[in-house]
């Protein structure tokens, strides 16, 4: 039994908390060895006082960030310990060590954030691992020593999903609780909830440049961005450093160690022995003084005797576990670590009350200087541009539009006749439309250059142009002479005038009077960098002042300009270059009026604008972009708008566009670059603007740019939404204006068709369009305010009695906002703190319980829980305790109260710890009722503490960390109450929320599938109270249609199929009086069968994104969006990808939609290997003799041999790749090779499992072909010979085999039927089997649950169309009346584009060639069917497979089926791309194959004994190509030295290996020729590309004697290539000598 009185251990923690120390009286770094003093670290505070913002940072927060530091991993390394064990997942890395202690080895436990990975950030299983980690090392009884190392905890997507706030809160508790020493040591950065679980430690020390904060600065500032404060300014306000943190008496102490420093690391060792010493002493010194931890252990020793059902109930709900077992049960010392943890976190608590509270009178806010910081980092940047403008040169688009123009511009004015015109263009408007191509392709250029700061730089560009005598007087870097005797003569210089110049430089700029750095780097740079500051300074200070400038001789032009200036407040620019000239000894060239020339090679994109015919137009065509980013920027602003409508219709209607231009260009003309210009004109020059933009050919690549820089400044926004974007401004304005002119039919469907690399996209645009409509309906239900703590109290509690209402924050950092806040709740009557408790009656509908309560108070800091809160919350356990009250809480808050710096994260712990110790030892309940915005240290601390009773309102916003501030989509299925309900682990359950009677019904409407509550609040706790901890389940409402329903005529169908395949399944839906619905990939769009259903309105072309199969095809839920949106009735789910993926089949049907397949049993049963075979062997078709299970020795291996017959073959069960197969001949070699292979599987796969199965010397692999309906009706249509195959992938298939006996082609037919009825098969499918020669058996293989790509053969013998079957058994007809027949002989052909190449071992493969089709001649002919996605001018993309077209011939018999075929392949002409259809004609051509006597190893053979050469010529000849190789002029770079390396063919470009590997070459790197520069991709082979890899008619294209410089990489990975793109610039550097090449 519990006892009634209260443990007196926990009533005086709050008393005892307020004087403790670990160490009384004495300072640390006198008990801890390897310490910093307080007079050291006085001084470096005074250090900090006095340093600027931009100073301080560099001292603080930059060290942790710097890329090359060493991580916990690398330290532990230095510190040369013995290590036993150690755990490392991504950024999670644990190690038992051996440190000595006075001489004696003992275990120390190390649990740290690894920043070589992920920066140091940790997910939930991170923290899960860290959690158990410490628990082990408890049990143990080994000292824990954590190392923070972290931005903060990981916040996007995947993390909240999978409960990132409970894993959090978990570790927390965990290691509050663990019964060991602890120390926490900030290596790094200590940011967030990332840190806290750490730093929750009997001692906590930093080393000295590591930071610790409740948020990153840069978090903090977006909380606070209305006050205009930079985060820099937030980081000082706070005081992030170990010195200033020391002060604060947040941490106990700082190491003299950084890492790195060697010389050092004994400091690190000490300071973690002497300190684990320490906390041991002063626990036994506590333990001997406290007799009351005595009675507190004879407590626990009860309950561990004695658990109550309660407690044990809770616990085994709870992933907080205690000890069961004797051994691992605490020591009183244990409990006594766990109770000074406590101690010493609540310690640093600080709180003061309203009475004590000190009010001020009204005072201004600081002004801040975010703004004046983000005005002075963009105009730097534009003055940096102006510096080193993009080169024309590099720029293709630019430099042929610049020399069309030249070329335009000097034929003005020629006389030419009316024919000439009619040839050549009248030569004005030819030069005008040459200036307007220039102007935008220039245009375009900047504003994807500039990217987020493209606005500012164009209207500062429009300045620039306007006033050309001005600005010719700013600084370029060939004006500065000597630049590094300037800088020294700068940085020594005592003159007033040159140290008041400095005195304006950034500090980044006053880094360049540094005399290492003058050293270090080059005089461009310094240059660059020098007159870029110079030139800030320049145009924003006036320079002149007499009394500075007293001992320096002005010159002339200085004297004149003095002289004649009027407004003496402005800066001038000329006047300030000329000071600098006189000022700076002549190291500052005199500004002449001589006019730049400018050469071909050196002409920038600048020097283009200025052109004097230029420059006026290309002010309109900045003021064009400017408009064209506002009306982007006002889409981003009205994306609820869009969404509705594209949610509910697809469509956006021409008022909404209407709207939203007026709106925007009332907002353009509000910029002053715009004076002048009235509204109407700037509508229709932005009107014609985007008609040439669309008819330019640039517009989807220029806004494909867009979409990905934008997609990148707004990370809260879905990316999916920018597509949408992108195409708006590429078909849906176009559409508008042209409406609005007449000229086009508006129809404004939404259909974006440039989806680009996004996998899933229709799925996450469904999602993105109600989070936007979540966030309106979640929007408006908060500003209504009627969710408060005083409606709460109104509606479950009676004589409600607060308790400490008085206590608020002592605001221990004096942060900047925080006491006007204070001040301005005070002053309108508002509790000026997060939380707000005290004691009351609960009513429910069963009658009143006496309870703690605890109420957010979101009327304040959106509920945000400060010091105070914490110490409220403590007192409030405390009198329930006293009093055996349960809590009821109902929170909702922002997270912890970041404006009080370091001190808000141990509020996180020490509520937890509480929380712990009230449940645990006072055996009582605390329920926890989420809602709002329930997020941050409050989520992750107590919310979701794994021992209390968790549950969330419904519409509840439940993250570990909010939108605010994680710079990444936080979609609300990973974020909303009702999504996460059905999560487990993530809470109790969910409840109806008891304001908002609609908000359900509201939230159903945006999802119908949206999980719903079924318990109100007083049912929650009535059943709490009463000991049932196990809450009703949310509903889930589904609409899965039955079978019988779903079997109905097919009248709209969608086509999940590309290629041939897509172009029989569309042509014969149309054929059948079909609406289609067929979905396409990107490149995929402008096919053959895309171009099928284009046109036609009844029909739809839906893109589904991406270009490889995971991005695009692969994407069920995408597919079943699109099919939900076009109101398909049925799916064809094509050949490959999902075909015969059961769960897609029983998602579809789900949906109530009929799946045009097979029964999902069907397809479960024959798609599982182990299934199928064991189906097949029980209605006795044979399978392949052998084990059929493992064996487990080699005599039972040898007995099994022996009945199957050798040779047989060994397999691994896991095995693949080539290993883990033997061929056993003969009974003697059984052991040696068994013993053999279970060693090289066990190795290689961790599983030495085996089995047996025949090898089969020589077969031939048949098929049969099957039909059966819904009535049970099964019809064998006929069999098929796929023998001549490569590398297990079929060239040519036969309606008949030329080996095959008859008797065993009956039996291929009836197993094939008893196989379709044994699993109740529907629909056409395949069952194959091997044809084992030598012993005359057929075997099943395996059978494939949907349309194979050889079924045509099949029908052109039979004449039975088996795709119209399909749809017919799916709609519910009978086959019964099919009598299959077959008259003449079918043989099909599968035409690849692929071409024959010599790899380098000499053997012969085939390479995929994807590319333009530039000739493609397909005659017609009655014998002929053909399948094919080629046409001229199509593109085979290299993203697939290379299956082109299929060629079906029908003959007489297979003699005469031949000879047609190959008079047909005769006729086929096709250019642009290689193709197999030379090899193909050889082997029709070849006796072994007419004579029909073969097996599955012919092709093969056949390639061995033909001459490879002369097949490889005719490859090349059939395709088009000359032959001739490139020639070194051609990839000369005009004016320069530089040569282009440019694509080899059509493929995907790659830089690395792979994603985690470094890029192969940079620029600047020197290689020789057989350096790999990149590889390419096409139909999934990867070819490596070298300089050595190209070929010129004379040989080498590339010398390799030669090294070449990487000046330029033209392309990032995953980029599609064309033959002939662009992929290096490279220079030639020198010849190497015979010599040096030895």
């Amino acid at each position: 039994m519990v006892q009634s009185t209260v443990d007196q251990l926990y009533l005086i923690a709050e008393n005892l908390a307020q004087d403790f120390s670990l160490f009384p009286r004495r300072e640390t770094a006198n008990l801890i060895k390897g310490l910093m003093s307080s007079q050291q670290i006085e001084k470096n505070l005074e250090k900090l006082r006095s340093m600027d913002v931009d100073a301080y940072i560099a001292a603080t927060v930059s060290p942790g960030e710097e890329a090359s530091r060493p991580g916990s991993r690398d330290i532990i390394a230095s510190l040369d310990l013995k290590i036993f064990s150690e755990v490392s997942h991504g950024s999670f890395y644990a190690a038992e060590t051996e440190m000595l202690f006075d001489g004696v080895p003992r275990r120390v436990g190390f649990i740290t954030q690894n920043r070589a990975f992920s920066a140091g950030v940790w997910g939930p299983e991170h923290h899960e691992m860290a959690s158990k980690m410490a628990s082990d090392f408890a049990i143990r009884s080994i000292p824990i020593v954590c190392l923070m190392d972290t931005p903060g905890a990981d916040a996007d997507e995947l993390a909240n999903a999978n409960n990132q706030a409970h894993s959090i809160s978990r570790l927390i508790a965990e290691l509050c609780n663990v019964d060991v020493p602890t120390m926490g040591i900030v290596i790094g950065q200590g940011y967030s909830g990332g840190a806290i679980p750490l730093a929750a430690a009997n001692l906590l020390l930093s080393l000295r440049t590591g930071v610790f904060n409740t948020i990153h600065p840069k978090g903090l500032a977006s909380l606070v961005r209305k006050y205009n404060l930079s985060w820099q300014e937030c980081a000082k306000s706070v005081g992030v450093s170990s010195f200033e943190l020391y002060k604060q008496g947040n941490i106990d102490g700082i190491i003299d160690y950084d890492p790195g420093e060697e010389d050092k690391i004994h400091n690190l060792r000490n300071a973690i022995v002497s300190g684990i010493l320490t906390i041991e002493k002063s626990t036994r010194d506590f333990v001997n003084e406290h007799p009351e931890i005595l009675e507190h252990y004879t407590r626990n020793l009860d309950r561990y005797f004695n658990p109550s059902e309660t407690l044990s109930a809770v616990h085994t709900s709870s992933t907080l576990k205690l000890r069961t077992s004797p051994t691992e049960y605490p020591n009183i010392f244990g409990v006594a670590y766990r109770y000074l943890r406590y101690l010493g976190l609540r310690r640093r608590i600080k709180s003061t009350t309203t009475t004590q509270y000190g009010r001020l009178a009204s005072s201004e806010l600081p002004a801040g200087e975010l703004q004046q910081r983000v005005n002075r980092e963009r105009r730097s940047a534009f003055l940096s541009w102006l510096l080193d403008p993009d080169k024309v040169l590099y720029e293709d688009t630019i430099n042929k539009a610049w020399k069309n123009y030249v070329d335009k511009k000097a034929v003005v004015g020629d006389a030419r006749g009316r024919i000439a015109q009619l040839i050549f263009g009248e030569p004005t408007k030819n030069y005008e439309n040459a200036k307007r191509e220039l102007c935008l392709v220039s245009g375009l250029h900047l504003y994807n250059r500039w990217k987020a700061g493209a606005r500012d730089n164009l209207n500062a560009l429009i300045d620039f142009i306007a006033d050309p005598d001005t600005n010719g007087y700013l600084l370029q870097a060939a004006d500065i002479k000597n630049v590094k005797t300037l800088l020294k003569r700068m940085a020594d210089s005592d003159d007033e005038f040159v140290a008041h110049l400095k005195s304006r430089f950034t500090h980044e700029g006053r880094k360049l009077f540094g005399a290492e750095l003058i050293e270090e780097k080059s005089e461009n740079f310094l240059s660059l960098a020098l007159v870029a500051e110079l030139n800030l300074i320049v145009e924003s200070v006036d320079l002149f002042e007499s009394g500075r400038l007293q001992d320096a001789t002005l010159s002339e032009f200085s004297t004149q300009l003095v002289a004649s200036r009027a407004d003496v407040t402005e800066p001038s620019v000329p006047l300030n270059r000329r000071l600098l000239e006189d000022t700076l000894w002549g190291f500052v060239e005199r500004k002449t009026d001589e006019i730049r020339k400018v050469s071909d090679q050196d002409r920038t994109i600048l020097d283009v604008i200025l052109d004097e015919d230029v420059r006026d137009d290309f002010v309109q065509e900045c003021q064009n972009l400017i408009t064209f980013g506002f009306v982007y920027d006002s889409l981003i602003t009205d994306l609820v708008s869009v969404a509705k409508q594209a949610h509910e219709s697809r469509t956006l209607s021409m008022e909404f566009i209407a709207q939203l231009l007026d709106r925007s260009i009332d907002n353009v003309l509000a910029q002053q670059s715009f004076d002048g210009i009235s509204k109407e004109d700037l509508k229709d020059r932005f009107a014609a603007w985007i008609d040439e933009l669309a008819n330019s050919g640039k517009s989807a690549a220029f806004l494909k740019s867009v979409e990905e820089w934008i997609r990148v400044v707004h990370r809260d926004k879905s990316d999916t939404l920018f597509v949408v974007i992108s195409f708006f401004f590429e078909k849906l304005l176009p559409e508008y204006y042209g409406a609005t002119l007449g000229t086009k039919r508006y129809e404004g469907k939404v259909e974006p068709v440039r989806i680009g690399r996004r996998k899933d996209f229709w799925n996450r645009l469904t999602i993105a369009y109600r989070d936007l409509l979540f966030h309106e309906v979640l929007t408006r239900e908060k500003r209504s305010k009627r969710t408060t703590a005083d409606s709460l109290i109104d509606r479950y509690v009676e004589n409600f009695e607060e308790l400490n209402g008085t206590l608020m924050s002592a605001n221990p950092v004096a942060f900047p906002t925080f006491r006007p806040s204070i001040e301005s709740a005070l002053k309108n009557k508002i509790r000026p703190h997060g939380l707000i408790t005290g004691i009351g009656d609960f009513k429910t509908g069963k009658g009143c319980y006496r309870a703690g309560l605890v109420f957010s108070n979101v009327a304040f800091q959106a509920g945000s829980i400060d010091n105070s809160d914490c110490v409220r919350f403590c007192k409030l356990l405390v009198e329930c305790a006293k009093q055996r009250l349960p809590i009821v809480c109902f929170v909702s808050s922002g997270g912890m109260q970041t404006k009080e710096g370091a001190a808000a994260l141990f509020t996180m712990a020490v509520i937890n710890d509480r929380i712990t110790r009230f449940v645990r030892d006072n055996d009582l309940p605390i329920i926890m009722f989420g809602y709002g915005d329930c997020t941050g240290g409050a989520q992750a601390s107590f919310v979701t503490h794994p021992l209390a009773q968790s549950y969330y309102f419904s519409g509840t916003s439940m993250p570990f960390a909010g939108q605010t501030v994680v710079e990444s989509n936080l979609p609300f299925t990973c974020l909303l109450s009702n999504y996460l309900s059905v999560k487990p682990g993530s809470m109790n359950g969910l409840v109806v929320h008891p304001f908002a009677d609609q908000l359900d019904a509201e939230l159903r409407e945006v999802d119908p599938g949206l999980p719903m509550p079924t318990e109100q609040v007083d049912e929650v706790v009535d059943r709490i109270m009463s000991g049932i901890l196990t809450a009703a389940e949310p509903i889930v409402e589904t609409r899965e249609a039955s079978e019988a329903e779903l079997i109905r005529p097919v009248k709209r169908t969608l086509i999940h199929a590309r290629g041939c395949t897509a172009v029989k399944l569309v042509s014969k839906a149309i054929e059948f009086g079909h609406e289609v619905v067929l979905v396409q990939s990107d490149p995929d769009m402008d096919s053959v069968p895309a171009d099928l259903v284009r046109s036609d309105s009844k029909h739809a072309l839906v893109c589904i994104g991406g270009n490889t199969s995971d991005e695009s095809y692969l994407n069920a839920l995408s597919v079943l969006n699109i099919a939900d949106i076009e109101g398909v009735d049925s799916l064809h789910p094509g050949i490959g990808f999902l075909s015969e993926d059961p769960n897609f089949a029983r998602i579809v049907r789900q949906r109530g939609i009929n799946f045009i397949g097979p029964r999902v049993a069907s397809m479960e049963t024959m798609g599982n290997k182990s299934n199928a075979i064991n189906t097949t062997m029980s209605i006795d078709v044979p399978v392949v003799p052998g084990s059929h299970g493992i064996v487990n020795t080699a005599a039972q291996a040898t007995e099994i041999a022996e009945k199957v017959v050798y040779p047989i073959l060994l397999k691994a069960v896991h095995g693949g790749g080539g290993k883990g197969i033997q061929v056993v001949e003969r009974p003697e070699q059984m052991h040696s090779l068994f013993q053999r292979v279970t060693t090289e599987a066990k190795a290689a796969f961790g599983n030495g499992d085996v089995y047996i199965e025949k090898f089969v010397t020589s077969l031939r692999h048949i098929e049969a072909q099957i039909l059966r309906d819904t009535h049970g009706n099964t019809r064998v249509l006929g069999i098929r010979d796929c023998s001549v195959q490569r590398n297990n992938q079929k060239l040519l298939e036969e309606s008949g085999s030329t080996m095959l006996p008859q008797d065993l082609r009956d039996q291929v037919c009836q197993y094939a039927e008893k196989i379709a009825d044994a699993v109740d098969y529907i629909g056409a499918g395949t069952v194959e089997f091997i044809y084992d020669v030598p012993s005359n058996a057929v075997y099943f293989m395996e059978m494939n649950t949907r349309l194979q790509v050889e079924h045509p053969v099949t029908e052109v013998v039979t004449g039975i169309d088996i795709v119209q079957k399909q749809f017919e058994i799916a709609s519910g007809e009978s086959i019964a009346d099919l009598k299959p027949s077959e008259t003449g002989y079918g043989l099909e052909v599968r035409v690849n584009a692929e071409k024959a190449i010599l790899n380098s071992e000499g053997a012969v493969s085939f390479n995929p060639t994807p590319g333009l089709i530039t000739g493609c001649e397909l005659p017609e002919d009655e014998n002929i069917r053909l399948i094919s996605m080629a046409a001229e001018g199509k593109v085979i993309s290299p993203f697939y497979d290379s299956l082109i077209i299929q060629i079906i011939c029908h003959g007489k018999d297979r003699n005469d089926t031949i000879a047609k075929m190959l008079a047909y392949l005769d006729r086929v002409k096709i250019t642009g791309i290689c193709t197999n259809i030379s090899l193909v004609k050889r082997i029709l051509r070849d006796q072994e194959f007419i004579d029909g006597v073969y097996d599955t190893t012919y092709l093969p053979r056949f390639l061995k004994r033909i001459d490879i050469d002369e097949l490889i010529r005719e490859i090349d000849e059939a395709s088009g190509n000359d032959g001739k190789g490139l020639d070194m002029e051609m990839l000369k770079i005009e004016g320069s030295d530089e040569i282009k390396v440019l694509s080899p063919s059509t493929g995907v470009f790659y830089r690395t290996p792979s994603p985690s590997e470094p890029e192969y070459v940079t620029v600047g790197d020197v290689i020789s020729t057989d350096v790999t520069m990149c590889q390419l991709e096409a139909m999934k082979m990867f070819t490596p590309m070298t300089l050595g890899s190209f070929s010129s008619d004379d040989g080498e294209l590339y010398s390799s004697k030669q090294k070449y410089q990487v000046t330029r990489v033209n392309l990032t990975s995953g980029q599609q290539v064309n033959e002939g793109d662009l992929l290096f610039v490279i220079k030639p550097m020198g010849i190497e000598s015979d010599a040096d090449a030895a």
